[in-house]
């Protein structure tokens, strides 16, 4: 029997997942009323372009290493100011300093303080990364070449699915702030294999 705090975990997975396990269908799935807004999208998409064009640059001058990403601290008023901070320290810029791109500056205003308006803005960055990761998957199983190879790219899929909502169903604290923390979880595992199997097939691309 699952009770109280328990509940709460899986109520937030229940809540703000939109990504379901189905046969061979893509990894995740949002639903109709909860698609990504065309404003949500571009966002996201231009903040990978300037890091896509960070790491060129690197590449260029022969960085021994990478900087971890550092989100900006400055206060952050929408997702224009929130790339533009980003943008004037390139050489932290990597494709992960573009989780919060959406949801940062959405979380800073006033009216969205509540533990639902935290939630929704997470959320609202979720659907981004969902189509996106929809999108990568797509593309990378339509270059797997042979079915071995097809089956093990399902089968790690998979993995990874059940991985990440294990784990964004037992977020700590307890309590009603786990919705806070499921959403964010959710929003961050899903950009990260977004953002990893966008690079697998760039590589792929031979760049």
């Amino acid at each position: 029997m699952i009770v109280g705090s328990e509940i709460v975990r899986r109520a937030a997975v229940c809540y703000c997942c939109a990504a379901i396990l189905s046969g061979a269908a893509g990894p995740a799935s949002a639903q109709e009323d909860e698609k990504a807004t065309p404003k949500d999208r571009a966002a996201v998409a231009t903040c990978l372009k300037l890091a896509v064009e960070a790491d060129k640059k690197r590449q260029a001058q022969d960085t021994a290493a990478r900087e971890a990403a550092v989100p900006p601290k400055e206060e952050k008023i929408d997702a224009a100011g929130w790339i533009a901070a980003l943008a004037a320290k390139p050489a932290r810029i990597n494709r992960s300093s573009c989780i919060g791109v959406v949801s940062d500056p959405c979380q800073d205003v006033p009216d969205n303080g509540s533990t639902m308006g935290l939630a929704e803005c997470a959320r609202r960055e979720l659907r981004v990364w969902e189509e996106r990761l929809n999108a990568a998957y797509k593309a990378w199983m339509a270059k797997c070449g042979g079915a071995s190879i097809c089956a093990g790219r399902r089968k790690l899929e998979r993995a990874w699915l059940a991985y990440r909502d294990e784990l964004c169903a037992r977020q700590e604290p307890s309590g009603t702030i786990a919705i806070i923390e499921g959403s964010e979880c959710m929003k961050s595992a899903t950009a990260e294999q977004a953002i990893w199997l966008e690079q697998q097939i760039a590589d792929s691309n031979g760049g």
